[in-house]
């Protein structure tokens, strides 16, 4: 997990019931999978509820690599799923290797 997602999700689960919950970190716990249009991260940790969450606030916005993005979370199964969605650009691996900017609020 990027440092930029750690702190993206700590701000997601910090606006909803899950603000108590501290994430394990271990990093053989996650999974990457690009769609084109965005990527999903997905990270099992037996602290998460089985009951599905959705964290879409705050709003998160910016620019990952220069292209429009936001995020949100679901939760579900033990498992946090982050969405990183553009509007009309390809998300490619090199992407989220390049740093996030977020959007003043």
């Amino acid at each position: 997990m990027k440092e930029f997602e750690r702190k993206i999700i700590a701000e997601l689960l910090e606006e909803s019931e899950l603000k108590n919950i501290a994430l394990s970190g271990a990093v053989d716990n996650e999974v990457v999978e690009f769609s084109g249009a965005g990527y999903f991260l997905t990270i099992k940790d037996p602290v998460l509820p089985k009951h599905r969450i959705v964290l879409d606030s705050p709003d998160i916005r910016g620019k990952l690599g220069g292209i429009e993005v936001g995020y949100l979370a679901f939760v579900e199964n033990s498992e946090l799923m982050l969405e990183c969605y553009s509007y009309d650009q390809e998300i490619l691996p090199k992407h989220r290797d390049q740093e996030f900017l977020r959007d003043a609020t």
